[in-house]
């Protein structure tokens, strides 16, 4: 899991992290002005840790203003594919098949854990412009990003860090030190000669091209990682020789009347139609299309939701429907139940080889099978988060 720049391997929560927020003297967040037009830079932690998105007002109130949101990639289209879960992690069953668990340890994700935030900080800011129908600006392809990573061997997302340099490197970010910041890389980086090189510089040098050219166009909120903005090298500097004028913006919580915040309210209510059918769904946020269906991931907790379907067979009662659709693990029954408007359905779990374990109903009507999916880390399997988000489709 080689990805989302160098920042991503020290996302992971840290236990003995310490309880601070954003220094006013920051260097995160920059103002970029070009002689046309003011944008903005801001430096991210590729973690869901939840003390990180005690945003000062400034921050806010530069994404407000800017019509365009660009990232290092567009994280939702990388990981449409891909599981955001960091292991596997064995699930326990009962004698009656029920499942269960030992531990309230939250699932470690590749951002960090179960506890922090559903989305990790860039996937935060993507979402929060999907909703505000600001255009995404990928600033690099998962291609490129990807190639950066090849041949760096130090780059291994599950291990990179120990606990005191991620509680280090947290410290360092919340008081806005970049300096401090790349030192740290620099010295994880010792051993491999190329390493900075290629994920640092020649990436800045490819961000800055595709940064300069949407600038010029419109206002836009850069979001990357904080580790491209230091030195002669680093993304602030690099603007400057291009002729902007840049300037660090101060940290603050103002309490400004224009200064609103981000919405905390973040369910998508989602209306589709299938042949003959309608559907009704509530996501804890904007899902994607995906093949006959629609998807959403907490990136930062490792959550997904699923909605599929397919046209049914009507030789196939809704037990034998649940029989094809859901693997269930030995000695695990199936839940019967109705909605409120009569629709029956079948709910289970369902362990399909090769992938993880997952909460699953099966809602039929004359023309179409639909199936609801949930998995996620340890607290989340055991929780009512998967049958709360069954509970708001409604097939009609």
């Amino acid at each position: 899991m080689k990805i989302l720049g160098c920042f991503c391997f020290w996302g992971l929560t840290s236990p003995f992290a310490l309880c601070q927020s954003y220094a006013n003297s920051g260097e995160l967040l920059w103002e970029i002005d070009n002689g046309k037009n003011k944008s903005y830079v801001w430096g991210t932690l590729h973690s869901n840790d939840k003390e990180l998105f005690e945003f000062p007002d400034s921050v806010y109130w530069a994404f407000s203003r800017c019509r365009r949101l660009a990232l290092e990639i567009d994280v939702f289209d990388y990981f449409l594919d891909r599981d955001p879960m960091l292991e596997k992690r064995p699930t326990l069953f009962d004698k009656r098949g029920k499942i269960y668990t030992s531990s309230d340890e939250p699932s470690p994700t590749f951002y960090g854990s179960e506890d922090g935030m559903p989305q990790f900080m860039d996937a935060f800011f993507q979402e929060e412009a999907e909703r505000a129908g600001k255009a995404l600006v990928p600033l690099e392809t998962v291609g490129l990003q990807t190639k950066a990573f090849d041949g760096v061997p130090l780059v291994d997302q599950a291990s990179f860090g120990s606990p005191s340099e991620r509680t280090m490197l947290k410290t360092f970010y919340l008081q806005g030190k970049i300096s401090a910041i790349d030192q740290i890389i620099r010295a994880r980086f010792s051993q491999e000669k190329l390493a900075y090189l290629s994920l640092i510089e020649k990436r800045n040098s490819q961000i800055l091209e595709v940064l300069l050219k949407e600038i010029k166009i419109t206002t836009v909120f850069c979001a990357i990682g904080a580790a491209h903005l230091y030195g002669e090298k680093g993304i602030i500097q690099l603007l400057r020789l291009r002729g902007c004028k840049v300037r660090r913006m101060d940290l603050r919580r103002s309490g400004a009347k224009d200064v609103k915040g981000f919405p905390t309210n973040r369910q998508y209510e989602l209306l589709d139609s299938l042949e003959g059918s309608v559907f009704k769904a509530t996501f804890p946020g904007v899902p994607r299309a995906i093949s006959s269906g629609w998807v959403f991931k907490e990136l930062g907790q490792g959550n997904v939701y699923k909605i599929q379907w397919q046209a049914r067979d009507t030789a196939l009662s809704l037990l034998e429907c649940a029989e094809l659709f859901m693997a269930s693990p030995p000695n695990c029954s199936y839940i019967l139940g109705m909605l409120d408007d009569g629709t029956e359905y079948v709910q289970g779990l369902s362990d399909v080889y090769l992938e993880r374990l997952a909460w699953k109903r099966i809602l039929i009507n004359a023309r179409n099978v639909v199936i609801l999916s949930c998995q996620g880390g340890n607290k989340f399997m055991n929780s009512d988060r998967p049958s709360r988000f069954f509970n708001s489709v409604v097939l009609e």
